[in-house]
Order: structure tokens, then C-alpha cells, then sequence
């Protein structure tokens, strides 16, 4: 039995609501060295070793950096104004604007 995930947010209805830009920078809670970049259609962009891979879901490219289980809503982090904010904060800002 395989695993499907079917979020109730994705990064591309954020990015759509303009809460989120394409080519905004995220970073790894556990190394702000490790960066990802959120493209067009939501995915996050990582650089793995000497190659480009692109995950449909945080949690996918969360898993990629710590080769364990994690919430990427929670893992990725984007540097907004100086301060460090968990891409949760902008599901829920989602959540509250729809």
C-alpha cells in the first residue's frame, strides 16, 4: 500500500493568493546553509549534492535534508523582514483569508 498525500494547502494556492512569491528563498530549521527556492508551481527547489531536484511537497524536500519523517510546514523557514517564519504561518494566513 503506497501513501498518497493530499494536503488541504499547497504552496501553489499560496503562491496564487500573492502571500508568497515565486522564487522566494526557504530554510532548513536545522541549517539556514540549507536553501531551497519555491517555484512557479509550488514545489521547492533543492540542490542535492551536484543535483537540481524539485519536490512537489515541503515535507518531501523537508525528508530529502533529514533522511527522516518531518512536517515541512513546519521545517522550512522564510526570512521575512529580518525574522525567520515558518511556512505554517503562511498556510494559516491562507486559511484565514479564503
Amino acid at each position: 500500500m503506497s501513501y498518497i498525500e493530499i494536503p488541504d494547502v499547497t504552496l501553489k494556492m499560496i503562491i496564487d493568493s500573492k502571500i508568497i512569491k515565486i522564487g522566494t528563498k526557504v530554510y532548513a530549521s536545522s541549517d539556514n546553509n540549507i536553501v531551497g527556492t519555491i517555484n512557479k508551481e509550488g514545489a521547492i527547489i533543492l540542490n542535492i549534492g551536484n543535483e537540481k531536484r524539485v519536490f512537489p511537497f515541503p515535507s518531501g524536500a523537508a525528508r530529502a535534508i533529514t533522511k527522516t519523517s518531518v512536517n515541512g510546514w513546519k521545517f522550512w523557514k522564510i526570512l521575512d523582514n529580518g525574522q525567520f517564519n515558518e511556512l505554517s504561518n503562511y498556510k494559516e494566513k491562507y486559511k484565514r483569508e479564503e
